[in-house]
């Protein structure tokens, strides 16, 4: 069950009157922006960007994941959650490693330290 905070509604109708279409608003949630997205007269339409960030604070990927719905959400927490598809990506992620180590052992070049 979703509760809808009035609070937050009203703080988006606020901001979204001083955002430009296409401008982004960090949120205190680390890797999710609002973004404005254009919309005809004063009806406003909000959408989330997902870029997550590493430890050092740099973003794990060129582009952003780009939600405009609940339906959206639900769709993709329903694949991440998959546990087929975490299996998957977990198999290819090895097999980059392996990949990249017989790359490195090949070239036979050592970077001394």
């Amino acid at each position: 069950m979703i509760i809808l905070s009035v609070n937050l509604i009203e703080r988006l109708k606020k901001f979204g009157k001083d955002m430009n279409d296409w401008e982004r608003m960090k949120t205190s949630v680390t890797g999710v922006s609002i973004v404005k997205m254009p919309s005809k007269g004063d009806d406003l339409n909000f959408g989330l960007e997902l870029l997550p960030v590493n430890e050092k604070g740099y973003p794990v990927k060129k582009k952003a994941l780009f939600i405009t719905s609940l339906e959206q959400w639900e769709a993709f927490q329903e694949v991440f959650s998959n546990p087929k598809a975490l299996d998957l990506i977990t198999n290819i992620n090895e097999f980059r490693k392996e990949k990249t180590a017989e790359a490195s052992e090949e070239s036979g070049e050592v970077f001394e330290l």
